[in-house]
């Protein structure tokens, strides 16, 4: 019975590890694309949750122009379809 105890012991410490480390480098690239907490509302709701703060690792930005105006869209590099675009108000 002890060895089986150790075994799931390590077994369970192991997966943490792999889990820490995940959650670790998915802050860190979302953390290096310097995006203000307002450009992180990726559903428009007026608040940036913790699952919004993760998914800005995969997300890029790319100047459109719509309608003569210089926008920023924000896209997902996983497909590069659109997340959401801002446009001045001007």
């Amino acid at each position: 019975m002890g060895s089986l105890k150790k075994a799931i012991f390590l077994i369970l410490t192991v997966l943490g590890l792999f889990a820490f480390s995940y959650v670790f480098c998915r802050f860190y690239f979302a953390f290096s694309k310097n995006y203000s907490w307002k450009e992180m509302d990726w559903d428009q709701n007026g608040t940036t949750s913790f699952f919004e703060y993760i998914e800005s690792s995969d997300i890029g930005k790319r100047a459109v122009k719509i309608n003569d105006k210089n926008c920023i869209e924000y896209y997902a590099f996983k497909d590069g379809i659109g997340i959401k675009t801002v446009c001045p108000k001007n």
